[in-house]
């Protein structure tokens, strides 16, 4: 019998261009990968509006992969954080330095004691769930007292995006969002909302005349910008618990 979504790891890592193994092989901890992964990973990008993050102690990921938002924080957010993540399968690029747990957060329990982490980070993992008021109520639990919930999904308009980019095209994907929707969630879970919004940083809107050029040559997949800035495919909120 197949675990669910088996094989999705891999499908991850497979999507990756020549020009992204290039730089994380020849630009290892550089200012050039940093600036190369914070605007080329939506999630990655305002990871830095979390207030507590540069003095968090335990810090989890659910639905890790391959750890880049966690290699992000440890290498030039904040080092001295003790960094865990959560998958349905180990990814096999994830930094040793994660303490990994396979859990099914559609279904168990996430496997902490009650308020015990400082922040919590979910990119990209609620579009898959069927039961996500179950996620984020156990996410309250596991977060201290003042801990923030920091929740990246797909929007709604996403859905009308052509290709890869469309919201159908992961058939793991369950059902989108609109802020609207993440919010009533958010607060039906007892969240404090702090921030809730777009992915529409000035740095995107200046990079959409060079993205044919960096499709082209490079053969990057950066229409992701011209998505995120005009269409809103991505939605994050920033959430506390009180």
């Amino acid at each position: 019998m197949k675990k669910k979504h088996e094989g999705y790891q891999d499908y991850i890592l497979s999507n990756k261009s020549w020009f992204e193994k290039f730089i994380e092989k020849n630009f290892k901890y550089s200012t050039i990968k940093k600036l190369y992964f914070t605007l080329s990973r939506v999630a990655i990008f305002y990871l830095r509006y979390i207030p507590n993050i540069s003095v968090s102690k335990y810090i989890l990921d659910i639905g890790c992969g391959p750890g880049e938002s966690l290699d992000y924080i440890k290498r030039y957010v904040n080092s001295d954080a003790e960094l865990f993540g959560i998958d349905l399968d180990r990814n096999k690029n994830l930094s040793e330095f994660v303490n990994f747990f396979q859990v099914d957060v559609d279904e168990n329990k996430l496997p902490f004691h009650d308020s015990f982490f400082d922040i919590v980070i979910s990119t990209f993992v609620l579009e898959h769930l069927k039961n996500p008021q179950k996620l984020f109520t156990e996410v309250k639990r596991v977060l201290k007292n003042r801990g923030y919930f920091y929740c990246v999904t797909e929007n709604y308009t996403s859905i009308f995006l052509p290709g890869k980019f469309n919201f159908y095209s992961d058939p793991t994907h369950v059902r989108p969002w609109t802020k609207e929707s993440l919010k009533a969630l958010a607060q039906m879970c007892g969240f404090e909302v702090i921030k809730i919004g777009h992915f529409r940083p000035i740095e995107f809107f200046l990079l959409i005349p060079f993205v044919p050029i960096l499709n082209w040559i490079f053969r990057l997949k950066s229409s992701f910008v011209i998505y995120e800035a005009i269409f809103g495919k991505s939605i994050y909120c920033i959430l506390k618990k009180p």
